[in-house]
């Protein structure tokens, strides 16, 4: 036999100090006591302290949650793994969406991590460079928390280099056997490259993508000055959505393209999609089976408290 909830041993002060409380009350015929019906004959009055104290330490092993172990099955988990890809480039701190990108990316991200059911998620930041800042888990709260600390300064550099984050993300696939190679790229798209539309082929890796900004496009704020990120020719750089290659890229690999800006978000569309696919087997999981024994000590304990204060006899008490 255990013990499941071993926290509550704390409760068991309760019944030490109760019958520290009743001896003492005793010897001195404390009026207090009345409410226990104790006895002048010495031995029932003992014997009442002894019910009492002896139902209340029952009770308080009902709350330790007494159980024995009975057998152990195995549960087998179904769901998809997703990597979710996130732009932390210069362009991320453009506030055509409010109130910028970056965060409008990281938003994006949690309402889709608060609306997951039973699939991991991965997350994987890429600037000129990439790496799995989260490996796939279940855990949609570590998840979120890991969301929260993303920003432009994660990754040196500034660039876009989406191809290195979705070869990140492949390697990992290939490393626990995963069927569906589902990716979310959430990004302002970057530059045209065939490369990763090359690689995505080549994989067979799912990608939706979500285009955040907007095809006017805003300059874009220079963390190191107070003013704006300029071209080699002293230009005031606006950077403007590329949907195009962001379509492309998801059209390549039966998966869909999604946009936010400030007057549309229809990413939830996203969780519907994935839905759809046919789950696969993420986690085999062995689950131990207890019978509970709370109930019978909490029934003698109770039984044990009413035989000891309904036991006959009263006392003459000091006024």
């Amino acid at each position: 036999m255990k013990f499941g909830n071993l926290e509550n041993l704390i409760y068991f002060i309760f019944p030490i100090f109760m019958m520290v409380i009743l001896i003492m009350g005793l010897k001195k015929k404390n009026r207090g006591l009345k409410l226990l019906n104790l006895s002048n004959n010495k031995k029932i009055s003992h014997l009442k302290i002894f019910f009492i104290s002896i139902g209340t330490v029952l009770v308080c092993i009902s709350l330790l949650s007494p159980e024995k172990f009975l057998e152990e099955q195995n549960v087998e988990r179904k769901g998809n793994s997703i990597y979710v890809l996130i732009d932390t480039s210069r362009s991320m701190l453009t506030k055509d969406v409010y109130p910028n990108r970056i965060e409008g990316a990281k938003r994006v991200t949690k309402e889709i991590i608060k609306n997951l059911k039973g699939d991991k998620i991965g997350i994987i930041p890429f600037s000129d460079s990439a790496y799995i800042q989260m490996p796939l888990t279940d855990d949609y709260t570590i998840a979120e928390n890991y969301i929260n600390v993303i920003d432009t300064n994660l990754i040196t550099g500034g660039g876009t280099n989406i191809y290195e984050g979705l070869v990140i993300a492949n390697n990992s696939f290939n490393e626990i056997e995963s069927d569906n190679k589902i990716v979310l790229v959430i990004s302002d798209g970057g530059d045209y490259d065939k490369k990763v539309l090359d690689f995505i082929k080549d994989n067979k890796i799912v990608v939706y993508t979500v285009g955040i900004g907007t095809s006017k496009g805003a300059v874009i704020p220079d963390n190191q000055t107070t003013g704006f990120i300029k071209d080699e020719k002293g230009n005031v750089v606006v950077s403007q959505l590329n949907s195009d290659f962001l379509k492309e890229m998801s059209n390549n690999s039966k998966g869909k393209y999604y946009e936010v800006n400030n007057l549309q978000n229809n990413t939830l569309e996203f969780l519907t999609e994935i839905n759809s696919l046919e789950k696969n087997n993420i986690k085999n999981e062995k689950l131990a089976i207890y019978k509970k024994y709370y109930q019978i000590f909490l029934g003698f304990g109770l039984i044990f408290i009413l035989l000891g204060y309904f036991l006959k006899g009263r006392v003459k008490y000091e006024e």
